[in-house]
């Protein structure tokens, strides 16, 4: 499927993406068979690929910008940009585990974030990228948020969300669960 990509130099994809994913550089990477470099060019922009290559309606958004659907005057002939998505961070998950991203020196800064959902996992993540320490809580059992208790189990596995909790806590964020604010 990456093969398709025709590789566009205006990008069109990726206005189409609410966080803005070098949409090109990933399916070129995966196309080469450069796996890693496909998920180190995802992160830069979204810590859940696995989430987002299931979950995010890409026929609305990145795909319906698509050259190739456009030419062939059909969205659902467009290339599948979520499909490639979730193969290369499905494979990440199952070949390397849970790895922990580079972080810079700390900054001596805190930050609380309430709410494990997917804005919070998303903020924890970008903060502490920055080199803040970070402590994200949740009300309920699990980390989550809509993403463990919203959505289906045949639509978004929970061990999906898990493992992108788990990769959180491996950069350092710190997770309290059953924690009321």
């Amino acid at each position: 499927e990456s093969l398709r990509c025709l590789q566009c130099k205006n990008a069109p994809c990726i206005p189409g993406c609410p966080v803005r994913i070098q949409i090109p550089a990933f399916i070129k990477a995966t196309a080469e068979g450069r796996y890693q470099d496909a998920i180190n060019v995802i992160r830069q922009s979204s810590l859940l690929p696995a989430v987002c290559g299931r979950v995010c309606p890409q026929e609305c958004q990145c795909q319906e910008n698509c050259t190739v659907g456009r030419s062939l005057k059909d969205i659902g002939k467009a290339v599948m940009i979520g499909r490639i998505e979730r193969f290369v961070a499905d494979r990440e998950r199952e070949t390397q585990g849970v790895r922990p991203m580079a972080i810079p020196a700390e900054t001596g800064k805190k930050v609380a974030v309430i709410g494990s959902g997917p804005a919070g996992i998303t903020v924890a993540a970008d903060v502490r990228r920055a080199g803040h320490a970070v402590t994200l809580f949740e009300a309920f059992h699990k980390a989550g948020g809509v993403l463990m208790y919203g959505i289906p189990e045949f639509r978004l596995p929970k061990k999906i969300v898990q493992y992108e909790v788990e990769v959180l806590r491996a950069m350092g964020v710190e997770v309290r669960a059953n924690f009321v604010v």
